[in-house]
């Protein structure tokens, strides 16, 4: 049963990159669905075996977190907004006790990181296909995207992914050569696919990936420089099929933050630590920003700052900051993956309201899982230890 837990946990890893992309009716989405078979599953597992791996101190922060955003309930203006973000913490919660008890070692959490690579790739599909039949997601833009998916949205998702994609290339696991060419082709598709959608803020994003193949010990010189040039290749291949208007509106990035402007998120922000100002250490309400501001903040900390305070973003930060230690411990020379893919995902949700999608919260314990492998490990092996030892003094003793 707990086979099926985790293969189950596994397909909702695939699920997620492209649950806005089929909704259905009453459910919301594929990953919900999945999700409530996932709980169940799993609720029966513990039941039966009578086991639960005690969480971490990642767990109880993030319920910290998540109880002082069900209190603003208490000073909300929007009742139903912060009911509906509380509810929505509270499923995401749960996932992670699943994904934390299901995963418990590394071959178990590199099967989840490939099958979010595997997700990644519907996406590229979908905005393959719309680029080829002209479904353009941004009309006066011309900007393309995955059939109901958010352009920059999937710009950071995909990014997420190259890392993980190169990680998986060149790990010592197993693997047939089909996987091999399935992980190494992800990098360009992916590149071509998130220059598709015009996202100027993926060019910074960017950045973590380059350093990653700079910084990372798992991959020999030589090696490294034969798939660069490879990937270089294939990205000179691919650039003159990207429309001329998504080169000129990319090559604005630097104007747009000189002018200070930034896609007009500044003036959001702005509004948002207005509201902020209002209610500085308790935050105007969780969930409650749309609708104080006319739209979302753009950006996760200001967003969090302004619905939960002081007191709010201070847990956030320091839920971020153990992340960061884990990922830094993170064993077999992983912690330039995991710091990569951490980096990514802050310097992405500066311009996108991320606190409450699954993604994020997912992300964030699968550094930990990982992170919590050298704990485990450690454990194991002086348990081992201690174990033949004392074979060996009864054998002394008995002879």
């Amino acid at each position: 049963m707990r086979k099926l837990t985790f293969w189950l946990a596994t397909l909702l890893t695939f699920i997620v990159p492209w649950e806005d992309s089929v909704p259905l009716p009453t459910l919301g989405s594929a990953a919900r669905l999945a999700g409530l078979a996932l709980a169940a599953l799993w609720a029966v597992t513990v039941v039966v075996e009578g086991k639960f791996r005690k969480p971490h101190f990642f767990h109880a922060l993030v319920l910290l977190f998540f109880l002082w955003n069900f209190a603003s309930l208490f000073w909300s203006p929007d009742s139903d907004a912060t009911l509906q973000r509380i509810k929505t913490y509270g499923q995401i919660f749960l996932l992670l006790l699943i994904y934390w008890d299901v995963y418990k070692a590394p071959r178990e959490l590199l099967t989840g990181i490939q099958a979010y690579v595997f997700g990644c790739y519907v996406l590229i599909v979908s905005t393959l296909y719309n680029y080829m039949q002209g479904n353009v997601a941004v009309v006066y833009e011309g900007r393309y995207s995955a059939t109901g998916v958010n352009a920059v949205d999937m710009a950071l998702i995909l990014m997420m992914g190259l890392p993980a994609a190169m990680q998986l290339f060149f790990s010592r696991e197993k693997k047939g050569i089909l996987l091999k060419v399935a992980n190494l082709a992800y990098i360009p598709l992916a590149v071509f696919a998130i220059l598709l959608t015009g996202s100027r803020t993926s060019l910074v994003a960017a950045i973590p990936f380059g350093l990653y193949l700079v910084v990372t010990r798992q991959i020999r010189p030589n090696t490294k420089a034969l798939v660069v040039s490879i990937l270089f290749i294939s990205l000179l291949a691919l650039l003159p099929f990207i429309p001329s208007n998504i080169l000129s509106r990319l090559s604005t990035l630097g104007s747009s933050i000189e002018a200070g402007d930034i896609g007009g998120r500044v003036d959001l922000w702005e509004s948002a630590i207005l509201e902020f100002s209002q209610r500085p250490f308790t935050g105007i309400g969780s969930g409650v920003l749309d609708s104080a501001i006319g739209s979302a903040a753009h950006n996760t900390f200001i967003s969090v700052l302004a619905e939960t305070g002081v007191i709010g973003l201070a847990l956030f930060l320091l839920i971020l900051a153990i992340v960061f230690f884990m990922a830094m411990r993170a064993p077999n020379g992983n912690a330039s993956l995991w710091v990569a893919i951490l980096l990514t995902w802050v310097i992405g949700v500066l311009s996108l309201s991320w606190e409450f999608r699954k993604l994020t919260w997912l992300l964030l314990n699968f550094i930990v899982i990982e992170g919590s492998f050298t704990a485990d490990q450690i454990r194991e092996h002086v348990k081992s230890e201690i174990t033949r030892y004392a074979r060996r003094l009864s054998k002394f003793a008995s002879g």
